[in-house]
């Protein structure tokens, strides 16, 4: 099972930064589930806020590259702030304070420093894990796996079919909300029990 951000660790580093750019980047990784190295590498151009999209131009394995929609207001307006005055289109989206853009190592410390400031284990501090924490929650919110496949530009279905895989603790939920016949309570457990010792000394004297 691919590690992934429960919704209380989730929620906790999405608010850990004050700065916008950082802020910015927690939610795209988990709002798009797009790879570090192609967040490193979007454009001005590539964000396109009237339509909700953003084209990843240099898409693993898509030459053509792929665009993934952008739903949530919020993460377009600190989009519109963010990118303020800037012009070029060429530009990185992403830049430092000396305007040089950030690069994917850059990125990862981001999210390293940011998930240890809200009490995240350190093997959960990685962009990846927000990118398998999108596939896992869109799939527990009824996204179908085909559309999944695209977003996250797998080459293959059965890449994506992993997210399906529950941990533990999943598991264990969804069998206590979907208990198996005849595992449901006795009305009187005490009462049970006695009948059951009852019955096991029976066949024991026989």
């Amino acid at each position: 099972m691919r590690k992934y951000l429960k919704q209380d660790e989730l929620k906790r580093l999405l608010a850990a930064p004050r700065r916008p750019r950082d802020r910015l980047i927690l939610r795209l990784l988990y709002e798009t589930g797009m790879r570090v190295g192609e967040l490193a590498e979007l454009r001005i151009g590539d964000i396109d806020l009237e339509n909700g999209e953003i084209t990843i131009q240099r898409a693993k394995r898509h030459k053509e590259g792929r665009k993934v929609p952008l739903i949530s207001d919020y993460t377009k307006i600190i989009l519109r702030d963010y990118i303020g005055t800037r012009k070029n289109k060429r530009d990185h989206l992403l830049v430092s304070n000396k305007r040089t853009n950030l690069s994917r190592r850059q990125i990862e410390r981001l999210v390293s420093k940011y998930g240890e400031t809200a009490g995240i284990d350190k093997d959960k501090c990685h962009p990846h894990v927000l990118r398998h924490s999108h596939a896992v929650y869109a799939l527990k919110s009824g996204v179908d796996l085909r559309t999944l496949q695209q977003n996250l530009g797998h080459s293959s279905i059965e890449v994506t079919a992993i997210y399906l895989t529950l941990d533990i603790e999943d598991r264990k939920q969804v069998y206590e909300e979907h208990p198996l016949p005849e595992l449901m309570e006795p009305d009187d457990p005490f009462e049970m029990h006695k009948a059951n010792r009852a019955n096991l000394t029976y066949t024991f004297e026989m």
